[in-house]
Formats: C-alpha cells, structure tokens, sequence
C-alpha cells in the first residue's frame, strides 16, 4: 500500500511537471487551461495503465522502458501540440532523462534518510510498550519518509526543468541536423548512464538497492554527484547552444552592416561628386541668369513680359538644386534632404537642426545613423492617418555629440527580452530589424549608446529616439 501511494505521487509529479515544461517549449493546438489537463491525466493514466506494468529488471526491458516512456511522450505532443518534431524529440528526450536521472540522487538519500530513521527507531522502541504504539509509529515514520521523498523529488524536477527552459531562450530557433546532435548527445548520454546505473543497483545482493551502498559505501557520494554532474553537462549543452546562435546572429548581422556600409561609402562618393558639379552648375546657372537679367532690362513692351516670366521660371528650377539644410558636410547634406522630400510625399511634417561635427567623428557612422534613424520614422509616422510629423535635431554638451529623432506612431512596441531593442513588425525578420542595432552598433563605436522614450499624447504617441556619441574616442 506504502509503495502503491508512494508511485501514484511520483507519477502525478511527473504529469503536472511535464504538462509546464511543454507549454515552455511547444505551440499548443488548443487553450492553455485545456492542454495542461489534458496533458496531466493522459500522462498519469499511461504511467499507471502501462510503464508501470513494464518490467524493468534487466538491461533489456529497461531499456524498452525509457523508449516506451518517450514514445508515449511524443504522441501526446503530436496530440496537444503544432507538429515540430526535432524539437518535440529533443523536449521529450530530456524530459525522460531529467527525471530517471534525478530518481537516483533521491535513491541515495532516500537510502540515507531510511539509515537515520532505522537510528531514530532505536531508540523509539526503548521507549514503546505496545504494539499498537509499534503500528502508529511505523505508519507515522513511513508517512513522513514519502512526503520527503516526494518534496525532494518534486523541487529537483521543477528546478531542473525550469533551468532549461529559462536558459534555452531561442525556443522559435530552427535546428539544423549537426547543432541538434550537440544539443540531444547529453540527453541521450545521461539516459544511458540511468540506465547502467539503475543494474549495477539491481545486480547488488538480493536485488535490494540497499545491498549495494551497504557493500560499497562510497557509492552514496559517487552516484548523486555523478546524477549532479549529468544534469550540469545537460544545462550546460543548451547554454552553450545558445551561446552558438547568439553568435552566428551576431556574424550575421556584422557581415548585413558591413555590406551596408560598403554599399553606402560606394553611394556618398557618387553623391560627393554630384554635390560638386552641382555647386558648381548653380554657380554657372546664376551667372548667366543675371547677364540675361541685365539684357532683358535694355529691352521694353511684351518681350520683356515674357522673358521675365520665363526667367523666374528658370531661377525656381536653379533653386531646386539647393539643399534645404546646410548641415556642413555635403553627405549629411543629400542624406537629409533626400528624406524630407521622402517624409513630405507620405504627408509627414519634417523639422531638422542638424549641424554635423567637425572633429573625430566618421562620417560614414553619421551616415547610417541618420539613414536608419530617419528610415524608421518615416516608416513608423506613415502608418498614421491625419497630421504627423518628423522632427531631429543634434547638439554637444562638452565631447559629447547627441542627436535625437522624433517621430509620431501608433499601436505597440514589443522590445526585446536580451537586446531591449525594439522588435522588427516586419514578417521577415531575418534580413528586417537590424536599423536599430545598426544605430546602437555605431554609437557603441564611440563609447555611446542609445535611449528610446514613448510619450502618450492620447490618440497617437511619441516615439523619441536619442544617440549619444563621444567625439574623442573611437572604439573600430
């Protein structure tokens, strides 16, 4: 009856358990509330109806156990859950191995605890006199054994099992056939080991687990550091992949911003060229405006008429090819002046006061950030309907040189848990989004950073974005 109770309360602990760290990982196909039960009395009543009545004596059985035990584990995933089997497999694997693993530390000191209460007994039966005492405290002891055992069996699970799936952030990631064996190998492994470890206790005198911590002691410490160890190399395969995707992110975007910066060094040198032969075509065009001009003066009636209109006309078109903003470099000049004319075609007000600095600062790096900067503004301001507006301007307070970009928006902003960046609302994402780390990439070059501040103006927000750079330091 003890032992019956005893594996009725593991197998519920396994269930509730193992119906949370699904949820971590797994999109369900129906409610949460839904799943989680569902999840709990399937998996109870398979660990009652059937893995219970395994036998699991020799290496054999056992082994046909643990992969009955994932297999099951995997139909109700298919069941309960959207279809992604690598990631399916690898939830199930460890879930199987997590807890075989930490059966064996709570054998261990299930075993020690049974030593002090067989000490305790003692000197309780010095102090009993009858049997009924002998029943009450024999059930009281037994009672007390279970409760410890099944809390201690309980908190290891939940906080392994919480472990991994707070330390395996990129749970949307797609594997790829070589990363996946890196990351189940451990799993795998640790099973195997429950499983040698599980016959060497078998194999003892009597088949007794007792026997064999009683033949070799050392074995009390030995087997719950090496469970210990198990779980370690398990949180630490899904630490270090993850440690592996933040890093081929981290290449992938590098290698996106360098393309980016290469494509717009090769487009500032055609702008600089063009800027040039434009300065020097207004300079020409104004010249010879204003020797018609005095031609036209010596001239009387309706022909004068029409030249002086045709002339306007003329200085209006020259006066097309000045900048709107003279910032005092000719990039930040065209950059500027090419995202007015964009923010003025999608209705959007545009205000700049932006004054380039003169001393230690690329501009190249200046380039992207107002580029992306802008960019986003626009994009974001466009989505609004009725008036909107655009406004940047620049300033230094001693070796620091700020430039902040504000802009009206709608609806959320979702930042991101490790970058505290905000997430990209395109659909592709994987080549969308970076503006912003490109923005913080380019500041962190001169020991700065960004802020980000949203203001509630009631129907609309604020969406105010500030770099800071320091002018006498550059970090390549």
């Amino acid at each position: 009856m003890y032992e019956a109770g005893l594996a009725v309360s593991i197998y519920l602990v396994n269930s509730i358990a193992g119906s949370i760290y699904m949820q971590k990982f797994l999109r369900r196909k129906y409610q949460k509330s839904i799943v989680l039960f569902a999840w709990t009395g399937l998996y109870f009543m398979i660990q009652s109806l059937v893995l219970y009545r395994l036998d699991r004596t020799n290496l054999f059985y056992d082994l046909m156990g643990t992969l009955t035990d994932i297999a099951f584990v995997l139909l109700l995933q298919m069941l309960l859950y959207h279809k992604d089997f690598l990631k399916q497999l690898y939830v199930a694997v460890s879930f199987v191995a997590g807890k075989e693993i930490i059966k064996y530390i709570i054998v261990v000191m299930n075993y020690g605890q049974h030593w002090v209460i067989s000490k305790f007994s003692v000197v309780l039966l010095k102090r009993i006199t009858t049997m009924q005492e002998v029943r009450m405290w024999s059930h009281i002891l037994n009672a007390a054994t279970g409760l410890i055992y099944i809390l201690l069996y309980t908190l290891f699970l939940l906080v392994f099992f919480s472990i991994i799936s707070r330390k395996f952030v990129r749970k949307d990631y797609k594997f790829q056939i070589h990363e996946y064996a890196f990351l189940i190998l451990p799993n795998v492994s640790a099973l195997c080991i429950s499983i040698t470890l599980k016959m060497m206790i078998l194999s003892a005198e009597n088949s007794t687990s007792a026997n064999m911590f009683e033949k070799v002691p050392a074995t009390m410490f030995w087997v719950p550091f090496i469970c210990f160890l198990l779980l370690g190399v398990i949180i630490a395969s899904v630490m270090l992949f993850q440690k592996l995707i933040q890093l081929g992110e981290e290449e992938r975007k590098r290698s996106i911003l360098e393309n980016q910066m290469v494509q717009m060094q090769r487009e500032m040198e055609e702008i600089q060229d063009i800027y040039a032969d434009m300065r020097g075509l207004r300079h020409d065009m104004r010249a010879h405006l204003e020797s018609i001009a005095a031609v036209i003066k010596r001239t009387s009636g309706k022909d004068r008429e029409e030249l002086d209109n045709y002339i306007g006309k003329m200085e209006t078109t020259v006066s097309r090819l000045d900048f709107a903003y003279r910032t005092g470099n000719p990039i930040t000049d065209v950059i500027i002046h090419q995202r007015k004319q964009e923010a003025e075609k999608n209705n959007i007000s545009f205000e700049a006061d932006f004054i380039y600095p003169k001393q230690q600062i690329d501009v190249y790096d200046i380039g992207i950030v107002l580029n992306n900067a802008l960019e986003n503004a626009i994009e974001a301001s466009s989505k609004l309907e009725g008036e909107k507006s655009i406004c940047m301007r620049s300033y230094m307070k001693g070796n620091l040189f700020f430039v902040e970009v504000e802009n009206d928006f709608s609806g959320e902003i979702i930042f991101d848990s490790e970058t505290k960046l905000p997430v990209s609302s395109k659909e592709d994402k994987e080549h969308h989004g970076l503006g912003m780390e490109n923005i913080q990439r380019c500041a962190k070059k001169y020991m700065g950073d960004i802020d980000i501040a949203i203001h509630d103006m009631g129907d609309r927000k604020k969406f105010n974005l500030t770099i800071m750079m320091y002018e006498k330091c550059f970090t390549p």
